[in-house]
């Protein structure tokens, strides 16, 4: 309804919600006409409109709550027009950067004063991700201060696959591709996990082009070593490959990375389709084997922008002694422990982290540009 350059992804109930309100022209709806239109035949609670208006949100975007609009103890309205609307929605239109023969997918969501690259994880997938009421509101915390750019890195997502395994030397060529292509001279990179390695290579070898580095759940190697005693041994990352090859399509590996998630049927069923969608089965097993590869233990003394590194003192996927290693070694980087045992960084407190990043991101741009 906003065009073909701004679909909109929702569930149909979600779409009906929508529709409702934007054939409203602005006026308000009571709790009880909403549930009452939307579930004619069906005896529904207040929770399911409230969460059927978090899905409209989730899939609107940045300032989405200023588009539906709660008016409390009474309903709802659209706050803006549909041309209003159609452009917050624009703000999460995929583009693609040429890095080489490659194109990489990006996203650039809000309109902030600091721009804030977020390098992720393993796998991704820059649409699916919206679906995710956890992911949307991480998003959109960080574009409520942010000119916020994500992509999915080669090889996963929307972006190209098929040009074999990536080294971390062309993932950093993506993240200056997709920074250029985003009009972005400076940001502050926020890298979570296995985003981690390339982030702080890109850190080391562009340092004009870093502003600051904040690293949530990183590590600096990914195989067992006796002065690195902290990562997985080569048999524990054989069981993961194990859950690749025999489980690509259930929800896997979210025991370790997500374990207070794990009987949230709804959470489990999206990580598995955004799995699926962010990688093939032999794609995300081969991924996963490139993973040990890194080492980028010899890079951090070498990095000179200013450094947060974050981490949950009981994740069972990234030890949190290899966050307070990441942060010995460079030069007068912050730590921070934060509580929890989840892995992703949009599980357990999002709103904490983004604060932290916040806080963090805003002291150092404004003390660089004094």
């Amino acid at each position: 309804m906003f065009g073909d350059s701004g679909e909109l992804r929702l569930r149909p109930k979600a779409f009906e919600l929508l529709l409702l309100l934007v054939e409203g022209r602005g006026r308000l709806f009571s709790k009880d006409e909403l549930i009452e239109t939307l579930w004619p035949d069906t005896i529904a609670s207040e929770d399911s409109l409230v969460q059927l208006v978090s899905d409209v949100r989730a899939a609107l975007g940045t300032g989405a709550s200023d588009i539906v609009v709660t008016v409390p103890k009474r309903g709802y309205r659209l706050g803006v027009d549909v041309d209003a609307a159609h452009a917050a929605k624009r703000a999460h239109e995929i583009q693609y950067a040429d890095s080489g023969a490659v194109r990489i997918a990006y996203q650039v969501v809000g309109d902030g004063p600091i721009d804030l690259v977020y390098v992720p994880g393993w796998v991704s997938h820059l649409e699916y991700a919206w679906e995710s009421p956890s992911v949307a509101r991480f998003y959109e915390g960080l574009a409520a201060f942010s000119r916020l750019i994500v992509f999915d890195k080669r090889g996963t997502g929307l972006s190209d696959r098929e040009f074999g395994l990536p080294t971390i030397e062309e993932r950093m060529d993506d993240v200056r591709a997709v920074m250029e292509a985003a009009g972005s001279k400076e940001a502050v990179l926020l890298a979570v996990s296995e985003g981690g390695g390339v982030a702080m290579a890109f850190a080391a070898a562009y340092p004009e082009c870093v502003q600051a580095l904040a690293l949530y759940a990183v590590y600096a190697k990914r195989e067992w070593a006796p002065d690195y005693p902290w990562a997985p041994t080569r048999e524990a990352r054989q069981i993961f490959y194990d859950k690749i090859q025999n489980g690509w399509g259930g929800p896997v590996g979210v025991e370790d990375i997500a374990p207070n998630y794990t009987g949230d049927e709804a959470f489990c069923n999206w990580w598995a389709t955004y799995q699926r969608r962010s990688a093939s089965p032999a794609a995300a097993l081969a991924l996963a084997r490139m993973n040990v590869l890194i080492d980028v233990r010899n890079v951090l003394p070498s990095i000179r922008a200013p450094t947060l590194v974050m981490h949950r003192t009981g994740d069972r996927d990234s030890h949190v002694d290899e966050g307070r290693y990441i942060a010995s070694r460079i030069p007068d980087a912050e730590f921070e422990e934060l509580p929890g045992d989840d892995h992703l960084v949009y599980a357990g407190d999002v709103d904490e982290i983004v604060a932290r990043v916040r806080r963090f991101a805003q002291r150092k741009a404004s003390s660089r540009h004094r």
